[in-house]
């Protein structure tokens, strides 16, 4: 990474104790990633896309975790994203895609998940909803 110093401290605590997992481990999570793809995979067998959530709940304010430290970060946040971290494993192709605002103002969006080495379809629907429901020029309250 060129530059580490612009990281949160958060961000920083973690790369570290990340560094502490024993390479035996490692190895172990990564001999079986492509059985748990297979077995997530069963259900893209007749279906092109897995059409999920994001995150179970809007996001957090701007600022509400500052002065937390990273254990008290790292748990809320893998709370935050459950439904993208088995395609995160298994390295699957997955999109987030913008799907409108909540009674807020916020915006919040839906993952798309394709089959393995298939980008294309993702892209292609991705393109297809962004060009049904243009969001770019929309912004919560407060941002502009």
């Amino acid at each position: 990474m060129p530059h580490p110093e612009r990281l949160e401290r958060r961000t920083r605590a973690m790369a570290r104790l990340g560094g502490l997992v024993a390479p035996a481990l490692v190895d172990w999570a990564r001999a079986r990633e492509r059985q748990v793809a297979e077995r997530y995979n069963e259900g893209l067998t007749d279906h092109d896309v897995l059409l999920t959530p994001v995150t179970p709940a809007p996001a957090p304010r701007l600022g509400s975790w500052e002065g937390r430290g990273w254990l008290w970060t790292s748990t809320l946040a893998s709370a935050i994203v459950p439904y993208c971290v088995p395609w995160n494993y298994t390295g699957q192709p997955a999109c987030s895609v913008p799907a409108g605002f909540d009674a807020e103002g916020l915006p919040r969006s839906v993952q798309l998940v394709g089959r393995p080495n298939d980008e294309a379809t993702l892209l292609s629907l991705a393109a297809q909803i962004e060009a049904e429901r243009p969001w770019a020029q929309d912004r919560p309250p407060g941002f502009s």
